[in-house]
């Protein structure tokens, strides 16, 4: 990639614009600042030279347990704090392992009484069905009772030769509209 003239001009004065901002301030400190300061300490060294011989060896020493202890300090806290994430999402996660394991016991026992459930009603239909054929049809109800029980546990070979019925009886007119006759799909003939 080439550059044109003008581009490296630029470049080069935004350089040097750059540059001299950078003097500017570093003169500005140095003048309004650190000079002072060390003409300042310089004065303290021949007004008191015994206080601030002291003064500049503690403050040499006492630099690395200072910066030591902000070090500690920060990751101190940073390893509590992560301490303190992990801790709660582990409690989170136990929690919800303990919620899920509720879950799944519930419904485990719901699909058992739901069994036993379904058993009890099916088995309480069946004998309210014999009651009401046998109190109906005296002992032939027992043997009509028999039919239907096995038409309701076997699938019957014409319910499977014929997909499109949903079980229920069917009645038929043989002789047209003005016969009396009807016959009941799956009844015996008389």
């Amino acid at each position: 990639m080439t550059q044109g003239p003008d581009m490296q001009e630029n470049l080069a004065s935004y350089f040097q614009r750059s540059v001299t901002t950078v003097r500017q301030y570093a003169d500005l400190i140095e003048h309004n600042y650190a000079r002072p300061a060390l003409y300042h300490i310089a004065w303290r060294f021949q007004m008191n030279p015994i206080t601030m011989t002291f003064l500049s060896i503690f403050c040499s020493l006492s630099a690395l347990p200072l910066l030591s202890f902000i070090g500690l300090s920060v990751f101190a806290i940073s390893s509590i704090a992560s301490l303190a994430f992990i801790s709660a999402a582990i409690a989170l996660i136990i929690v919800e392992a303990i919620l899920l394991a509720c879950l799944a016991f519930t419904l485990w026992s719901l699909s058992i009484f739901a069994i036993f459930v379904t058993t009890f009603i099916g088995f309480a239909y069946l004998l309210v069905r014999l009651g009401v054929l046998v109190s109906s049809e005296g002992r032939f109800g027992v043997k009509e009772w028999v039919y239907e029980t096995r038409q309701h546990f076997s699938r019957s070979k014409s319910s499977e030769a014929n997909e499109g019925s949903d079980g229920s009886p069917v009645l038929v007119d043989h002789d047209g509209p003005s016969s009396k006759k009807v016959k009941v799909e799956g009844a015996a003939d008389p």
